[in-house]
């Protein structure tokens, strides 16, 4: 990694990207939240999810068995995965720092993925109103973060080195 103090390209980049990076921190926070509300609440989000799923009210016994364990496998996902997204957001930090394009493109896609996922959540109404509203700020902490991102002054600290 690169010293910004013995670097001014790095340290003019690093002032750059300091917005963009709080606001990815800002959505690693809600995202780790949203998995501690919803490990706590587990069976609640449970009973809310499966009243509002398909064959919820089916006559068979193993039909309803059958979804209501396919839903709490889901929801323990999501802790496990919000561990995976913190680990893979810290290192599209590290390279937003060091100034790889990889992660500038990644941080934009990645934007772009995760909000259209937390919009088909909150819009097929699968989950509790807190989590659409904690979806929700993901949402703008996203657009924001997209937004930010594909400034120009931004922009300028990752285009392709010159071929000579």
């Amino acid at each position: 990694m690169t010293n910004p103090v013995d670097d001014p390209t790095a340290a003019e980049r690093e002032r750059v990207m300091q917005p963009v990076i709080r606001l990815v921190m800002i959505y690693l926070g809600l995202s780790i939240l949203i998995a501690i509300l919803v490990t706590v609440f587990h069976n609640s989000v449970l009973d809310y999810q499966f009243l509002h799923a398909a064959n919820h009210d089916s006559p068979d016994p193993a039909v309803r068995d059958t979804v209501r364990a396919s839903l709490s496998w889901s929801l323990w996902s999501r802790p496990i995965s919000a561990l995976i997204i913190l680990f893979v957001y810290l290192r599209i930090i590290k390279g937003l720092r060091n100034g790889k394009r990889s992660s500038y493109r990644r941080i934009r896609i990645v934007a772009i993925v995760v909000t259209v996922l937390n919009l088909y959540y909150i819009f097929t109404g699968q989950n509790p109103v807190w989590m659409s509203i904690g979806q929700g700020l993901q949402i703008v902490v996203l657009i924001a973060t997209f937004v930010l991102a594909t400034r120009p002054h931004v922009k300028a600290h990752f285009h392709p080195a010159p071929e000579v």
